[in-house]
C-alpha cells in the first residue's frame, strides 16, 4: 500500500490539484495532509482520494474546515494525528507547537511520524522511528510531497511543478532535491527543525505565528 503525505497547501489551488494528480498517478490509496491548509476550497480538491486532516496554526476556521472535510468523506483531527495502515503506526502533526512533534518522535511507539510547518523537505531516523517532513506547496523551491510504500518501507520525494514562480521559505533557506538520487541538498546555514543530536527542551510559552 502506497501513502500520499502533504503539507502547508496555504490556499494554492493549482500547486493542490497538480500534487493530487501526480499522487494519484503514483497509486496512493490514502493522503496525510500536516496541516496549513487555509480555507474548504483547498479541502475539496482532495476530494479524489481519501485524505486525513491534521490543522495548523493558519487553519484559522476550523468549523467551515471541518465542514469541508466531512463534505469529501475525509476525516479531520485537531492537533495530531494517528493511524495503523498495513500493521504500522502512523503520526502526523503540524509541529508549530514544537513539543508535541518530539513527543511523538521521542516515545518509541510510532514507524512513522510527518510533520509540517517549516516548508523544508527532510527526513531522519530517532530509534523506530522514520520522521518526514514532505516539503510544503506553497513557499518552498522546490515544491514537493512525498509518497510512502508501506511495504517496502521506501519514501519518495514527488516535486510539484507549477507555472508561479516560487518564493523563498520564511524559515530560511530552502532545500534543493538532486534529482538523480533523491536526496535532499540542505543549503549552509540552513537547519530542518528535527536535526540530529540532542533535542532541546520542550518549549511550553505561546508559539509565535509564523509569516507564512
Amino acid at each position: 500500500m502506497r501513502i500520499g503525505v502533504v503539507s502547508d497547501t496555504h490556499d494554492r489551488h493549482e500547486a493542490v490539484a497538480e500534487a493530487v494528480r501526480l499522487l494519484m498517478e503514483q497509486q496512493v490509496e490514502l493522503i496525510l495532509h500536516c496541516g496549513d491548509i487555509e480555507t474548504p476550497d483547498t479541502v475539496r480538491v482532495f476530494k479524489p482520494v481519501p485524505t486525513h486532516f491534521v490543522f495548523g496554526n493558519w487553519d484559522k476556521d476550523k468549523t467551515r474546515l471541518s465542514a469541508a472535510i466531512k463534505e469529501i468523506g475525509g476525516t479531520h483531527y485537531d492537533s495530531f494525528g494517528a493511524l495503523t495502515v498495513a500493521e504500522k503506526r502512523i503520526a502526523w502533526v503540524h509541529s508549530h507547537e514544537r513539543h508535541q512533534l518530539r513527543q511523538l518522535e521521542n516515545a518509541d511507539y510510532f514507524d512513522y511520524v510527518f510533520y509540517g510547518h517549516t516548508h523544508v523537505r527532510e527526513q531522519h531516523r530517532t530509534g523506530r522511528t522514520l520522521v518526514a517532513n514532505p516539503g510544503a506547496l506553497f513557499r518552498a523551491n522546490p515544491k514537493t510531497c512525498i509518497v510512502l510504500d508501506l511495504l517496502s518501507g521506501e519514501i519518495k520525494p514527488i516535486i510539484v511543478p507549477v507555472k508561479a514562480a516560487a518564493s523563498a521559505s520564511p524559515h530560511g533557506p530552502s532545500a534543493a532535491l538532486d534529482d538523480s538520487t533523491g536526496s535532499i541538498i540542505m543549503p549552509p546555514g540552513a537547519l530542518p527543525l528535527a536535526a540530529s543530536g540532542p533535542l532541546p527542551a520542550p518549549d511550553t510559552s505561546p508559539p509565535a505565528a509564523p509569516s507564512g
